[in-house]
């Protein structure tokens, strides 16, 4: 691992110590300049939400329901198996059978079925019984033969998805996606779309009283977060107050998965990302995410612990296949000729667990900042994530290379592919020389986007609380990463988990705890040093601490 470039705005300095200079300074990095404007993303309100009637075809998408509803038929609700498809579908399923709908929930299985509304989930969908309506959750923007299949049988299709239009489009009866419009609502991910979904049904009945949507904001944020979509706008303001909602959750399930998992009394997109997201998805990856499902929607307490500490065990699991996937795929990059992954790591073996592909792609990316694609093999054919990196798309890269795929779907950060056995090192070449020709060189070079540069005697509890009015952090709102120099040690850093590094430091007087995860490799054998990271209050602690995402030796 190698530093960061430092990316200092000019003139990005205060010198005072007060909270209020420093928060007027971010709130200006971040465009807020009016005075409404400002109070709007400090306090973000949910009758700031934007009409869900912008969202294209939603009136027809509630006019189906509402059809379905009066003639008494089976929706069939087909979503997909990661965080954001189970909370949209509980979600889903939750609102219709408060309606009264008959209703049914079907998860694919990622290994045998893999992602999307494919062929073979819907032979396992339809065979237990035909609906009238089928709605696809967080899948179906690509499946334009299935969605025409479907309705040679008679069945209508209600889209609500989130990701990249391909170039044909599924003739459903409704295709709500915010990438066809022209709004302001494209980062929505789907648990927010389903959730502005229930909202204009309940406008077009004129009756909030049917559902308390408000009491399933905790499954909008879950979903959201999950999905590392923008935390903007609506986005903002949907896991503000879904995070408020969870720590108080009406939902057994969650609340209990929240107890197993020892969920830290402060709730943020961190505590989705890192404890209830892996969990749940767990259930996707190993075993069958219909118990992700089941415990977000059951009622029962008993079945709620029983899942919950199952999902924790497959976790624990997940882990161990994880690590050993990423040491053996580690081994193969650094064995691989340099020019084969100048550009784009590619990888492939029929060792690896399908359901861990994704999560030993984004630590490989994170390791070698560079697009990686890591496959699962069986047989003759492979199933793949990719992840990518800032100022580029993998979905462009795909498009451009669809000749070597089977499939493939998702968005410019991340997507899911299949590819035949044959095809992996003519992709991997192919893939090189599209990265090559198509993105800039500076784009490989790892940067430090740093907000403000501040003294020590400015690292005091109240800008720790202060940082809290910002939440909450994701893409797009990332946390303020504030540079300090001249830190020094007070005693010796210490190693934990083998990658991390924490130490007691002093600046200006000021004498504070510091963290670097995944830093010890990193870390400079000086006694001064400056740091550039973020300025918080500890979860667990309940104490101010820096965490720095990276160190060098002071000048």
């Amino acid at each position: 691992m190698t530093s960061k470039r430092w990316d200092l705005p000019e003139g990005a300095q205060v010198n005072s110590s007060q909270p209020a200079a420093v928060v007027e300074h971010l709130l200006d990095r971040r465009g807020l300049t009016g005075v409404e404007e400002r109070e709007r993303f400090l306090n973000p309100l949910l009758r700031d939400l934007a009409d869900p009637f912008r969202l294209p075809d939603m009136e027809a998408a509630v006019r189906r329901v509402e059809l379905a509803l009066a003639r008494g038929e089976l929706i069939l609700i087909v979503s997909d198996y990661d965080v954001d498809g189970m909370s949209s579908g509980a979600l889903l399923y939750r609102f219709l059978m408060e309606l009264g709908a008959k209703g049914r929930v079907f998860i694919p299985e990622r290994g045998a079925e893999g992602y999307g509304l494919s062929f073979a989930v819907l032979k396992r969908a339809l065979a237990e019984e035909k609906p009238g309506l089928l709605m696809a959750l967080d899948c179906g923007t690509t499946s334009v033969d299935e969605i025409a299949w479907l309705k040679e049988q008679g069945i209508d299709t209600v889209i609500i998805d989130h990701h990249e239009l391909s170039a044909e489009l599924p003739q459903a009866t409704a295709f709500v996606n915010p990438q066809r419009g022209e709004s302001g609502d494209r980062d929505l991910a789907t648990a927010g779309l389903v959730f502005k979904f229930c909202h204009a049904f309940l406008k077009m009945q004129r009756n909030n009283d049917l559902f308390d949507l408000k009491q399933h904001l905790d499954f909008v944020a879950l979903g959201t977060v999950a999905d590392l979509v923008p935390l903007r706008g609506d986005n903002r303001i949907l896991v503000r107050h879904g995070l408020l909602q969870m720590k108080s959750t009406t939902h057994i399930g969650l609340k209990t998965l929240m107890d197993v998992a020892g969920v830290p009394k402060k709730l943020s997109p961190s505590t989705v990302g890192f404890i209830l997201g892996p969990r749940l998805n767990a259930s996707g990856r190993l075993a069958e995410a219909l118990s992700g499902w089941e415990l977000l929607t059951t009622r029962d307490a008993g079945r709620a612990t029983e899942l919950a500490r199952d999902l924790d065990s497959l976790n624990r699991e997940r882990q161990k296949l994880e690590q050993q996937a990423f040491d053996s795929a580690l081994d193969m990059v650094l064995q691989q000729p340099p020019a084969e992954r100048e550009f784009a790591v590619v990888v492939a073996s029929p060792d690896w667990h399908q359901g861990v592909v994704g999560i030993v792609a984004s630590r490989l990316q994170r390791r070698f900042y560079r697009p990686v694609v890591v496959i699962a093999l069986a047989e003759d054919s492979g199933k793949g994530s990719a992840r990518c990196i800032e100022g580029c798309s993998i979905m462009d890269a795909l498009r451009d290379n669809a000749a070597y795929l089977k499939n493939y779907g998702g968005h410019a950060m991340a997507a899911g592919l299949g590819i035949d056995i044959q095809q992996v090192a003519p992709f991997r070449a192919a893939l090189n020389q599209w990265f090559q020709k198509s993105v800039s060189p500076e784009v490989y070079h790892e940067r430090l986007a740093v907000d403000l540069e501040i003294p020590g005697k400015a690292l005091t509890e109240a800008l720790a609380v202060e940082m809290g009015r910002l939440e909450p952090f994701g893409k797009q709102n990332e946390a303020p990463v504030f540079m300090v120099r001249g830190i020094k040690l007070s005693g010796e850093p210490k190693v934990f988990g083998q990658q991390h590094v924490r130490f007691q430091a002093v600046a200006d007087q000021v004498r504070f705890a510091a963290v670097g995860f995944s830093q010890a490799e990193n870390f400079p054998r000086s006694q001064s040093l400056d740091l550039a990271g973020h300025w918080e209050m500890d979860s667990f602690t309940g104490r101010p601490c820096f965490r720095f995402l990276d160190c060098r030796a002071a000048a």
